[in-house]
């Protein structure tokens, strides 16, 4: 029997061209093992063609002669399926979904294709100016996608990794940056960002006050957490359904959470490891311990354009542990 509900999501998001590999050859399979289902994604392939290229009273016209076409030719496949067949119904829903989710004007295809991108390596830092004037310090081993121009309502790129934002006040077209755990919405403001893989989300403001809203299962309500100067939130995912998202919100120097745009590294009461992660992106070597025990020792400093030898000499003067620095790795040993 087909599934109509799985028909109409797949067309809808092919149509988009939003749909990953599995989907299309999903799709694909449908369409193979039914036939009815080709002719009635044709047309929707017509009518998807001249509403992208019509005006809006031309796009309801071939709408509505889609909608005539298809309500013809269902007469055959109900002779083939002896169980009551809703095939007008389904193509209702579909074309309503293709032209209220997936039609997007020109404008915003463009700006859709138009999408940027820069990733920098370990040891890498770039600074990027955005059409609209906002400007972004983008750290090492971090991505920021973003799009040439602002068409739409709304300012949007996406970041992995972490960035400083000095966002261009525009309270028409609210700014967010996506994360994989969430967004942040503001209008004109300067905050960080800390989004590395595998770490919890850090954000800190250092002007005005951001929206930072998380990715929560479906079916829940996500709490908005707002974000005010020296401030800053750690959200935590659970990693198990049964677990609560942990939120720590927390006293800040904002100063210091941007310090790495200006060459310094900040270190209030971290780990000896927490250190070396921040160390191996800024200075792009391998980081590995010999011994467990020099993992846990907390330790604080500030360094400002200080090189690897430099600041390990200082810090092994605080704390017993020994080092020793190559070409490409930092091994630490107690």
């Amino acid at each position: 029997m087909i599934d109509e509900e799985l028909f109409t999501t797949l067309a809808a998001r092919k149509l988009a061209g939003e749909a990953t590999k599995a989907e299309q050859q999903e799709l694909e399979r449908m369409l193979q093992e039914y036939p009815e289902l080709r002719e009635r994604y044709q047309l929707l392939q017509q009518y998807f063609t001249v509403s992208a290229y019509h005006s809006s009273a031309e796009t309801e016209q071939a709408l509505q002669r889609t909608m005539s076409r298809i309500s013809i030719n269902t007469t055959p496949v109900k002779r083939m399926f002896p169980w009551k067949w809703i095939g007008v119904a389904a193509a209702a829903v579909l074309i309503t979904a293709v032209a209220v989710v997936v039609l997007r004007p020109k404008q915003q295809q463009a700006e859709v294709a138009r999408l940027m991108e820069r990733q920098n390596g370990k040891a890498t830092k770039a600074t990027i100016e955005l059409a609209d004037g906002s400007k972004i310090w983008l750290n090492a081993d971090s991505k920021l996608s973003y799009p040439e121009v602002f068409n739409g309502a709304t300012r949007e790129v996406y970041l992995s990794g972490e960035a400083f934002f000095d966002i261009a006040a525009n309270p028409k077209k609210p700014f967010i940056v996506h994360l994989s755990s969430g967004a942040i919405h503001v209008l004109g403001t300067s905050f960080n960002i800390r989004a590395y893989e595998n770490e919890a989300v850090q954000t800190s403001v250092k002007t005005g006050k951001v929206a930072f809203i998380p990715v929560v299962a479906a079916g829940r309500k996500p709490d908005t957490i707002y974000i005010t100067p020296d401030e800053k939130v750690t959200y935590t995912k659970a990693v198990a359904d049964n677990k609560e998202d942990a939120v720590v919100r927390e006293i800040t120097s904002a100063e210091d959470d941007k310090a790495w745009t200006e060459g310094r590294l900040v270190f209030r009461d971290k780990t000896l490891e927490e250190i070396a992660s921040e160390l191996e992106r800024t200075f792009g070597k391998r980081v590995s311990f010999d011994g467990d025990a020099p993992r846990h020792y907390r330790l604080t400093g500030s360094f400002q354009d200080n090189s690897l030898q430099d600041i390990m000499y200082y810090l092994a003067r605080s704390k017993a542990f020994h080092y020793t620095i190559t070409d490409s790795t930092l091994l630490i040993t107690e």
